[in-house]
């Protein structure tokens, strides 16, 4: 069947809607994939792209990596404004880093006094964010708060008006137009705040441990170019791609404190990439009969509750993310449509992992 060359994306749209009625489709039934909707209407796979995202933002269809295109579990031929119910839908990474596992428990206490609903999702799983979307646009969406912003959420975001917010761990270029409220927490002034705590203590023998290797890892390139002009001297301690395992923060902390250990030096700190690793790493440690911090001091980057619980308690910085959650729930419900950008300045969280070489 050729079609038009005219309005191509809104005739390929017309053709699947008609197919869905005619055929008396149930949610659930397969339909044409983006090549074979191609073929069909002879016309390019760009155009059958464009007119399958569509429908699958208006909720409609939802396409399954590998498995093809189906019609979605609710669905309305009309397409929907999905900017109804009670629902705030809260993306975040993974519930494995307690430091997001915190700031959805807040989040969620915070919309429980408005009487809303939040609708949390971990947008590292098999889940695309067009599946995410098709969801949201399934089960109404009042508003999203999220640590990402994929061109596909921000087009959404955009084309119905939803009010959101975007957590970011660093400040966006400033000519980027926004779309939605900001808050940062800025990674690089926790970097710096660290560093500079961790020389005025006397430490010059510095282990970074954790992340990846470059400047891709923001905290440790910051901190590194800080301690280099100081003097210091510095092992970066990488760890496996992080992508390529699942994540266990604690056990990844125990491989990085046997590496450090591979390379000790006395009188030196070893620093974190996130407090979870550093505690797997001081169990190592104290187990294999090391002082902290007389032998080796810690510090990390994220302040979670049971840093504060173990012996001795962690120096870590804190982004504070519990008032970063009350935040974004005040910005989505707010009535303030004008993009707003807060910044939330960080904080160290003094503990007895680290000690004062200056003393000695």
């Amino acid at each position: 069947m050729a079609i038009a060359k005219t309005s191509l994306k809104a005739q390929a749209k017309e053709y699947l809607l008609t197919y869905i009625q005619e055929k008396k489709l149930n949610p659930g039934d397969r339909l044409a994939t983006q090549r074979e909707l191609a073929e069909t209407l002879q016309i390019s796979q760009k155009v059958a792209q464009l007119a399958l995202n569509d429908l699958e933002e208006e909720g409609i269809i939802v396409r399954r990596l590998g498995s093809g295109t189906f019609l979605a579990r609710r669905h309305d031929l009309t397409p929907r404004t999905p900017t109804s119910g009670r629902n705030i839908f809260v993306l975040i990474p993974n519930l494995k880093n307690p430091q997001f596992s915190e700031f959805a428990a807040e989040a969620e206490a915070a919309l429980q006094k408005h009487k809303k609903q939040m609708r949390l999702m971990t947008t590292h799983t098999s889940l695309s964010f067009r599946e995410i979307i098709s969801i949201m646009v399934e089960e109404g969406c009042g508003g999203i708060i999220t640590a990402e912003l994929p061109p596909v959420l921000k087009n959404f975001i955009k084309q119905y008006h939803i009010p959101a917010a975007l957590i970011r761990v660093m400040a966006p270029p400033r000519q980027m137009l926004r779309t939605t409220h900001e808050i940062i927490l800025d990674v690089k002034e926790q970097a710096i705040l660290l560093a500079e705590h961790l020389l005025s203590r006397g430490y010059r023998n510095f282990y970074l441990a954790g992340g990846i290797a470059g400047p891709q890892n923001c905290r440790f390139h910051v901190m590194r170019k800080l301690l280099e002009k100081a003097g210091a001297e510095i092992q970066q301690i990488p760890e496996e791609d992080e992508n390529s395992k699942e994540l266990d923060y604690e056990n990844i902390g125990k491989e990085l404190a046997n590496k450090i250990l591979r390379c000790y030096q006395p009188s030196s700190v070893a620093v974190f990439y996130n407090t979870a690793r550093a505690m797997g790493a001081m169990k190592v440690f104290q187990h294999l009969g090391k002082k902290i911090p007389q032998d080796i001091a810690i510090a990390g980057f994220d302040n979670i509750f049971p840093a504060r619980l173990v012996e001795p308690e962690l120096t870590v910085t804190d982004a504070r993310y519990t008032e970063c959650a009350q935040q974004a729930v005040s910005l989505v419900l707010s009535r303030d449509r004008e993009p707003t950008t807060l910044t939330i300045d960080p904080v160290l969280c003094y503990g007895r992992s680290v000690g004062n070489l200056t003393e000695k």
